[in-house]
């Protein structure tokens, strides 16, 4: 059996793949005292992503007894672009430069076991290309689109870093 369906939410629906599709809670902020000098980057920095929209919308996908859900359209992109190879890719090859967590770290290890066989990636992709659902889901972040990036934050303290560096080295 197979269905989908649509429901809307005031704060953002975290999902598995969220992360991994580029959305940030928290980030570095550089910060400059009165005198103007650098301070070391602060951590823990609310990331004002989660305040650019007051309605987020959320698609659960019931398919053949596995249950997904997606808060972003770039969820589902990275979604379907990783199911539609064949072999699937290793747990390397999606976490490359990560010594730690891998492969259990990345959402394609959290998958039920029947939804790696080639024969089901392929119809599950299909359908959610095709469900008039995924079209709304689409539709609905097209006339706001979400950002990902915003400037004067970071994701990780080196970034933050580079940027002072960046700054102070400009004339």
């Amino acid at each position: 059996m197979k269905n989908a369906k649509l429901s809307y939410h005031q704060d953002f629906p975290q999902t598995p793949v969220s992360g991994w599709a580029g959305v940030r809670r928290y980030a570095w902020v550089n910060q400059q005292n009165d005198s103007g000098q650098w301070k070391r980057p602060k951590h823990k920095y609310v990331y004002p992503f989660e305040k650019q929209r007051k309605l987020w919308c959320l698609l659960e996908i019931h398919f053949q007894g596995v249950d997904l859900i997606f808060a972003l359209p770039a969820e589902l992109d990275q979604f379907i672009e990783i199911m539609s190879q064949n072999p699937l890719p290793s747990g390397n090859r999606l976490i490359k430069g990560r010594k730690l967590g891998r492969p259990n770290n990345h959402w394609l290890s959290r998958l039920p076991k029947k939804t790696k066989p080639w024969a089901f990636r392929q119809k599950l992709c299909k359908y959610l290309e095709t469900a008039p659902q995924a079209s709304e889901f689409r539709e609905f972040y097209t006339s706001h689109p979400v950002r990902l990036k915003f400037d004067g934050y970071y994701d990780s303290f080196y970034d933050a870093i580079r940027a002072q560096k960046m700054h102070t080295s400009t004339p």
